[in-house]
């Protein structure tokens, strides 16, 4: 089941997220490969942010999500991350995956409004629109794409219980 929130957060605190991760002050890491850790295709890279794996915090930005994370009534983190997809001149559909092989949720926020998006299994696709906050089940098939007509698309990930 996908649950889609519009305006989910109050807009001053998320012009501030928003606002801080895409700034040119907010730190990314390049990665290779987008959905799986076979994928041998030149398009599909992105770039993340650790705010919290391996049960703990990665980055000191862990501390600006606790609203966030208390919006969401989270009981136990999996990981939270940034995600930035470059605009690369056409719509890179990425691979599907699963974030993990077991039962848990997932948040997807988006921060900015895009042609980008994020597919399900059964075919359904749910458009970045700043803001929007979707929910799913993490271990179901689903997968993401660049975007066309903006320079970038971000999203906040967070793979929680």
């Amino acid at each position: 089941m996908i649950e889609i929130i519009d305006n989910f957060l109050d807009q001053e605190y998320f012009d501030f997220l928003s606002g801080n991760i895409m700034s040119h002050n907010f730190p990314w890491l390049y990665e290779s490969r987008v959905a799986n850790l076979d994928e041998k295709k030149d398009k599909d890279f992105y770039f993340t942010h650790r705010v919290y794996d391996d049960f703990i915090p990665q980055s000191s930005f862990f501390d600006e999500m606790i609203p966030l994370m208390q919006q969401m009534d989270i009981h136990a983190l999996v990981r939270i991350r940034a995600i930035l997809y470059a605009n690369q001149g056409e719509q890179i559909i990425h691979d599907k995956h699963r974030d993990y092989n077991f039962p848990h949720k997932t948040a997807l926020l988006y921060l900015n409004t895009c042609n980008g998006f994020t597919e399900f299994e059964d075919g359904e696709r749910v458009t970045s629109v700043a803001n929007r906050l979707v929910k799913f089940d993490g271990s179901t098939l689903h997968n993401s794409s660049t975007c066309t007509d903006e320079k970038v698309r971000a999203v906040i990930s967070i793979n929680y219980f």
